[in-house]
């Protein structure tokens, strides 16, 4: 699968603004309480926030590619046996373009 930029950017942004609305919400419903105590600062996380921690550390230990899956396609490659139907390929690059076009 391909991501291009422009898909990129789009996360990024939407993910800044869902970011800064959790927050104020967070604020708002008193779901972050922050407490001081002898030695520091203390701070409460809601049940979300650790879930999303916890997504973000699993997919920080997820490998970048699928070994398996890249060597499987590399040895069809190589015997000949690998071929992708000429509709899927345009299906992808039409795709591609709406995707592209759209964002």
């Amino acid at each position: 699968m391909i991501v291009s930029s422009q898909q990129i950017q789009m996360v990024l942004r939407l993910y800044g603004v869902r970011q800064a609305r959790g927050a104020e919400e967070q604020r708002a419903s008193g779901e972050v309480q922050v407490k001081r105590q002898e030695g520091g600062d203390r701070a409460e996380l809601s049940e979300e926030a650790l879930f999303y921690r916890r997504a973000l550390e699993a997919a920080r230990k997820a490998p970048e590619v699928r070994e398996e899956r890249i060597q499987r396609i590399k040895e069809a490659l190589e015997s000949g046996a690998y071929a992708v139907p000429a509709e899927v390929v345009a299906e992808k690059m039409l795709g591609r373009f709406l995707i592209d076009y759209l964002v």
